[in-house]
């Protein structure tokens, strides 16, 4: 069984490749934060990326009325870089990097990240137990 075919997974899979390339983006920053006049971006949030895409593969369905409607759905649109406009120092040169702010992004991704592959194997896991297939 593909597990990327379900639409958990392919959700799970396009968060963790928003990540890895928001890990790429701060790495970059990090790496010019002496280039004189270079200013920091990012990407644009993940729920953005979902909401453009309109992609309905997971779509949120009522099947009570007293449930809440969803408007957003995933989809596989490629994150767009926009410059970070909450920068509070810059260089005599120019350069709006701050390395602890860059850091605690970092970090922030590294746990998502890390929460993100978390629920993977958890949701694997007990689709295998499920199937009679264990752990394994």
């Amino acid at each position: 069984m593909d597990f990327n075919d379900l639409g958990l997974f392919k959700l799970i899979t396009r968060r963790i490749d928003w990540l890895s390339q928001r890990q790429e983006v701060l790495a970059k920053n990090i790496a010019n934060s002496d280039t004189p006049g270079y200013k920091p971006v990012d990407l644009s949030p993940f729920a953005r990326q979902l909401a453009r895409s309109g992609d309905a593969t997971l779509a949120a369905v009522a099947t009570h009325a007293g449930h809440i409607r969803a408007s957003a759905s995933p989809g596989t649109a490629n994150p767009a870089t926009r410059r970070i406009d909450d920068v509070y120092e810059a260089s005599p040169t120019g350069n709006e990097v701050v390395l602890e702010q860059q850091l605690i992004r970092v970090s922030e991704t590294a746990m998502q990240h890390q929460l993100a592959l978390n629920l993977y194997r958890k949701h694997a896991g007990m689709i295998r137990t499920a199937l009679g297939r264990g752990r394994g």
